[in-house]
């Protein structure tokens, strides 16, 4: 099968939706409606839905292959550019000097990507979903959406188990402490500007850090984490609200929307072509 066979179709979609993210929640939300991708199987022998976290690995493999093939066609660009000026290269960067034929005056050099830039960039990745929409204050990081907060706190390499954190979370207030080889540490003992929902909160121990995910009382835009923290800039906050975030009476209310939009169109084009062919009449009194 061509990959390239609906790239006409897509790109129809893409130029509609504007954005990469708009469009990926398009097919998600494509999916969600139309097919059992997102329902689990009550048994083996269903033939609804799939296993439990086999939908999420087809989405990540089918993610790796293209990363991949990605990779490799920057290193094959990177590799195919003999011609490249023997200019300085950058500290993130190695040369690697090709054999050639004694007549040539210098060797060709050729530059690749070091394994350091790579997990430069994929830090910085990282770095930028840990703080979406949230701030970096050393000690923890946190992002947010409209409905929920994600907080990362970093924890010591003797931190293995879960068994070694403790998490309360409480309306108000949020308490991590941990107990390594090197003693008991409070990591965080704050209070909320606003209220979370705790029995819908969640925590898990990653080995580089804590995550806490906070499911917000009230939907809106939080200015900071705790109350003692400096407020973050609220304009520079990426407001958009996906569909999948969205409640059941909302998506109803969403979808009433479109379609009484569609109804508005539907007329005002009526009513455009009937007024062109009014003044194309011969009796337009205009004419």
């Amino acid at each position: 099968m061509e990959s390239n066979k609906h790239d006409r179709l897509f790109l129809e979609i893409l130029k509609e939706e504007r954005s990469i993210v708009t469009f990926l929640d398009s097919v998600f939300g494509f999916l969600y409606r139309c097919t059992d991708f997102f329902q689990h199987q009550n048994d083996s022998s269903g033939k609804v839905g799939f296993p439990g976290g086999v939908a999420k690995d087809i989405v990540q493999k089918l993610f790796e292959r293209y990363e991949n093939q990605t990779q490799y066609e920057k290193q094959a660009a990177l590799l195919g550019n003999m011609a490249s000026s023997d200019s300085d290269v950058p500290s993130a960067c190695q040369e690697i000097v090709l054999g050639v034929e004694t007549d040539t005056p210098e060797p060709l050099k050729v530059k690749t990507q070091s394994a350091a830039l790579r997990k430069m960039e994929e830090n910085q990745e990282k770095n930028a979903r840990e703080m979406y929409n949230g701030d970096d204050r050393g000690t923890y990081r946190w992002s947010q959406t409209i409905g929920d907060i994600d907080v990362y706190i970093p924890v010591t390499k003797d931190i293995q188990k879960a068994k070694q954190v403790n998490v309360k979370i409480d309306p108000l207030r949020l308490q991590v402490a941990t107990v390594g080889h090197n003693g008991s540490f409070v990591l965080i003992d704050q209070t909320f500007p606003h209220k979370v929902k705790p029995d819908e909160c969640l925590w898990s121990l990653d080995g580089e850090y804590v995550q806490v995910s906070l499911e917000k009382k009230e939907e809106r835009w939080w200015d900071r984490l705790f109350s003692s923290d400096p407020p973050i800039d609220t304009k520079k906050i990426d407001t958009v609200v996906m569909t999948s975030d969205l409640s059941q009476e909302e998506h109803m209310k969403v979808e009433e929307l479109i379609v009484n939009q569609g109804r508005r169109q539907q007329i005002s084009n009526a009513y455009l072509e009937q007024s062109l062919e009014d003044k194309n009449s011969s009796h337009y009194p205009f004419s």
